[in-house]
């Protein structure tokens, strides 16, 4: 009886403490590895593309694999309307101290563009991925140009 009880206990402790995501080291692999998902994404592979981050959660994995699924549709879509990726680049990347840390990069297309946002949290050592967005609204982007 006392090892039915354990191995209840310990399948409970399992259940309910969170895995631990790998992180990633510093800033430069935020971009690296957000640049390969953009490229993994240009191919095609949107599902592939949200795998490839997903070692990195710092999130529940249930609602990033929907949220996968749902990005899959949206690229679908995108490219059935508006054709092949034309290429990608690089946007923006913000920080809020050493904590988080914001990666944006445009999808191009022939006539439209779709802003990915990978956002990064660093709670001690280490950044995990905590989300993804993507949104053809663009006018957050825009910054004044000086001549």
């Amino acid at each position: 009886m006392s090892r039915i009880l354990r191995i209840l206990f310990m399948a409970f402790i399992a259940s309910v403490h969170p895995v631990v995501a790998e992180t990633l080291p510093d800033r430069d692999a935020l971009t690296q590895k957000t640049r390969a998902f953009m490229g993994t994404l240009s191919e095609g592979d949107a599902t592939g593309a949200y795998r490839s981050l997903r070692p990195y959660l710092g999130v529940p994995a249930t609602p990033f694999d929907k949220a996968a699924k749902k990005a899959d549709d949206y690229a679908r879509q995108v490219r059935e309307r508006a054709g092949d990726p034309a290429g990608v680049s690089l946007a923006r990347e913000a920080a809020i101290g050493h904590d988080f840390h914001r990666v944006t990069w445009l999808q191009k297309f022939p006539a439209a563009a779709v802003a990915w946002q990978f956002t990064f949290y660093q709670p001690d050592d280490g950044w995990k991925l905590v989300g993804i967005s993507y949104t053809t609204d663009l006018e957050s982007l825009y910054r004044p140009v000086t001549r």
